[in-house]
């Protein structure tokens, strides 16, 4: 099975996608999405398919569906694939070039007035003969990733060219030029911006050092995440957050914020130690893998070795051996 469109696009497993849930609906309703689908792909719902369809069921259950039930269902693990989402709505709004659309209904929805109803409209049509040809399930799959896509670049374009509310009188006057050569209130207004939002950072990061030093990781997680909702393209937040995820065990999750962080500041040191210290858990477990696997190996070949000698014996077997030893 090929994922090659819409959120896929970005490597993101698109968990919506998979089980046609919008991304729209309250989290509480993907069990029952979940439970619909189940239905439809267990064995009791399909006496009459052929073995082959049977295995493909099978094999979309345990590799799509129950995967991403599992990522919806949970609140921690939900929480952690929103906040994917929002990078990834981030990175569409300021590149579209990122997801190519092939489908005719994502299309469409590129340029639908009324957003919210096309996205609802063409998602239940998509779902709805989702699991009706299971060779056709990646295909259908891959069309609600990429209105899944068109849906988060509108959402995000929409909130970021919302009209500002009207001036006041006192901020009309305080913007006018003037004719004296001093620098307008106007210019100044990024530095004094980049300052509050200096300030809002390191008090998060202040709290989440706290809890760090208690050991009390996932607290300090929640912290430095309320600075990235707020700051999503700071690499410093990332790469701490990074390593406070490897501390709590969590690589894959260290994995995405580091490299997130490389991509805001290249020379980041906390995001290249966290990176190192992954490839380097991950070359130690290759290592383990293969020396457990090569003492395996060594306890069969010994054990063959050892019930060879024994062939000659005429006391034996599995409770001779529990108990051993002669009597004397």
């Amino acid at each position: 099975m090929t994922t090659t469109a819409g959120l896929f696009q970005l490597d993101m497993i698109d968990h919506h996608a998979v089980l046609g849930f919008s991304l729209a609906a309250e989290a509480k309703l993907v069990r029952k999405c979940y439970l619909k689908i189940a239905r439809k792909l267990h064995p009791d719902s399909l006496r009459e398919a052929s073995e082959e369809e049977r295995k493909l069921a099978s094999e979309l259950l345990s590799k799509q569906i129950n995967p991403a039930y599992e990522v919806l269902s949970q609140e921690k693990s939900c929480k952690e694939h929103k906040i994917l989402l929002k990078m990834k709505q981030k990175q569409l709004s300021t590149n579209r070039s990122l997801v190519s659309l092939t489908s005719e209904s994502a299309k469409a929805l590129l340029n639908a007035q009324d957003l919210e109803a096309g996205y609802a409209a063409a998602l239940q049509q998509a779902a709805a003969t989702q699991f009706t040809d299971l060779t056709r399930v990646q295909s259908a799959i891959n069309e609600i990733s990429e209105l899944n896509a068109v849906y988060l670049m509108r959402k995000q374009a929409a909130t970021t060219t919302q009209t500002p509310a009207p001036a006041s009188d006192a901020t009309v006057l305080q913007t006018t030029p003037v004719a004296v050569p001093t620098p307008s209130p106007s210019s100044q207004a990024p530095a004094t911006q980049r300052s509050r939002s200096n300030d809002i950072i390191q008090r998060y990061l202040k709290r989440a050092k706290e809890f760090e030093a208690q050991q009390d990781y996932s607290r300090g997680i929640l912290e430095v995440r309320e600075a990235i909702a707020s700051h999503p393209k700071n690499a410093a937040c990332h790469a701490y957050l990074s390593s406070l995820y490897l501390k709590s065990g969590q690589a894959t999750l260290a994995k995405i914020h580091a490299k997130q962080a490389l991509v805001f500041d290249p020379e980041n040191q906390i995001a290249k130690t966290v990176r190192a210290q992954l490839d380097a858990q991950k070359a130690g477990g290759k290592k383990s893998a293969n020396s457990t696997k090569n003492s395996a190996k060594s306890a069969k070949n010994a054990g063959k070795k050892a019930g060879g000698s024994q062939k000659g014996k005429k006391r034996g077997g599995l409770l001779s051996g529990l108990f051993g030893g002669n009597k004397r």
